[in-house]
């Protein structure tokens, strides 16, 4: 499920790790709306099947802020999960119209929405990525390295997609997946006071279309996707 939800900020200037914000509004309709799926959901250590990215436009960027040119900022939401898809989507609309507070600021939801979600009916598909792709190494338990989609990146990407999806596809499946840079750009994010390089642009991605689906549904092809980060979508 894919929605899209329009808010207005109060004023227009916003954290420089806005997407901490917009999860944290996550968390608080999900808890306003239902405390057992709020525990399933949020619980420390939960993997929790969903993706966003967020879209304003700024006018100025300081070293903790975004200065925007307008109170307007955008979120596209997806899950391959339609049951938890529905339970976001009834949450945002309790929610339509109620004030979230934040760093001396107030976000409002003004409206939600569900939009046409796109289906692959091939092996391969090109993505526009909406959000950085994030590809984490863990080299241990204190330290991670963040890849650009690189020789390098792409492989330790595969690497954590075995893991990531292990239970969902055959490993033989997961192995034959290609990916290939197109038109890419490094991007450098800060979350949670850790900078983090990723990719923007346009990929290609081959194998199984149930598994390009569900990249494209879930963020899954990303680290902390849940995060806001990893968002595809279809080009063609």
């Amino acid at each position: 499920m894919r929605l899209e939800l329009n808010f207005i900020v109060e004023k227009n200037e916003i954290p420089i790790e806005f997407r901490k914000t917009i999860v944290s509004f996550f968390k608080s309709v999900i808890e306003n709306y239902d405390k057992d799926l709020f525990k399933s959901l949020y619980d420390i250590g939960k993997e929790k099947r969903v993706t966003f990215a967020p879209f304003f436009t700024p006018l100025q960027f300081n070293k903790n802020s975004i200065l925007l040119k307008s109170n307007n900022i955008k979120v596209i939401f997806s899950t391959e999960d339609e049951l938890l898809g529905l339970h976001y989507f009834n949450a945002f609309l309790q929610n339509l119209e109620n004030s979230y507070t934040f760093k001396n600021n107030k976000l409002t939801l003004i409206r939600a929405i569900k939009i046409k979600e796109k289906k692959i009916e091939n092996d391969k598909a090109i993505f526009k990525i909406l959000s950085p792709l994030i590809i984490r190494e863990q080299l241990n338990e204190d330290k991670s390295w963040y890849h650009l989609l690189d020789e390098k990146g792409i492989e330790v990407l595969k690497r954590n997609l075995l893991t990531t999806l292990k239970g969902e596809f055959p490993e033989k499946y997961l192995v034959e997946l290609e990916i290939f840079p197109l038109e890419t750009k490094k991007v450098v994010t800060t979350f949670y006071g850790i900078k983090m390089q990723g990719t923007l642009g346009i990929i290609e991605i081959r194998g199984r279309k149930e598994i390009l689906n569900s990249l494209y549904k879930s963020g899954a092809l990303s680290s902390r996707k849940s995060m806001g980060f990893g968002m595809l979508d279809i080009i063609e």
